[in-house]
């Protein structure tokens, strides 16, 4: 029911209906109806050719919660959210087969690099068959071939959102009092991802990546105007649903502000 919510709200699928909504009055000959219906469409296409829409609405939550400088010396655990990779595409081409959220676990194996003792936690891998072939790889398989041969991988893939996500992840690694663990997530996702962990009592180093704009101080130098709309709409309609599912877990108080 949510999902489907979110999927009637998002700016690409109002355009749409009101569009279709549009047409049907027109033949209705209700012409003044019509264009009414018109006007959000090509204004909001027209915005988004002048300028990067989507860039300045989710800047407000990429900037929000940077990595610290210089990062921990030790680390005790790396947490990497699900949404890095196309597991099903990966299994069929016995090949790693990234999202465009690819980032998550390539900065993932380089803290892993960077903290060899550190034990790995993988979210996001939902079909059972392929998380115990995983799970069996023992970070041996696929995923990794032999950068992490031997080390500890957790994969988790119960949870079906942010907050499952916490709630799993908290019971399953149990972490130590006063143990040092990352948590990797795209920066547009950080936020929501970093206030829920909190809101369950667990205190996470951030460590965004996947950054899709830049800071307002380049606004001005980097303001292009671009055809390319469909990919625009496309960033504009992740944007409104991260910002959306932040204010439903806030008002929910299911994330630490």
């Amino acid at each position: 029911m949510l999902e489907a919510v979110w999927w009637l709200l998002t700016p690409s699928t109002l355009l749409v209906l009101l569009v279709l909504l549009a047409f049907a009055a027109g033949r209705l000959r209700a012409g003044r109806l019509a264009g009414a219906l018109l006007f959000f469409p090509l204004l909001l296409l027209l915005a988004l050719v002048l300028a990067p829409v989507d860039e300045y609405l989710g800047n407000g939550l990429e900037s929000r919660i940077g990595a610290p400088d210089p990062l921990p010396e030790r680390v005790d655990g790396i947490i990497v959210l699900g949404g890095a990779v196309e597991w099903r595409v990966s299994a069929a081409r016995s090949q790693l087969a990234l999202d465009d959220a690819g980032e998550r676990l390539l900065a993932a194996l380089a803290l892993a690099k960077r903290y060899p003792e550190a034990e790995l936690v993988f979210t996001g891998l939902f079909m059972d068959a392929l998380r115990e072939e995983w799970k069996g790889a023992d970070g041996e398989g696929l995923l990794f071939q032999d950068t992490l041969r031997g080390r500890r991988v957790t994969f988790l893939g119960e949870a079906r959102s942010t907050y499952e996500e916490a709630l799993l992840a908290r019971e399953r690694v149990a972490p130590a009092a006063g143990s040092t663990w990352l948590l990797v997530t795209s920066a547009l996702h950080m936020p929501r991802a970093y206030g829920t962990f909190k809101a369950q009592g667990w205190q996470l180093t951030p460590f965004p990546v996947d950054y899709r704009s830049l800071p307002p101080s380049e606004w001005r130098a980097a303001w292009r105007f671009d055809l390319a709309v469909g990919k625009r709409l496309a960033g504009l309609d992740r944007v409104v649903r991260e910002w959306g599912a932040y204010q439903v877990y806030k008002r929910a108080g299911r994330l630490v502000d």
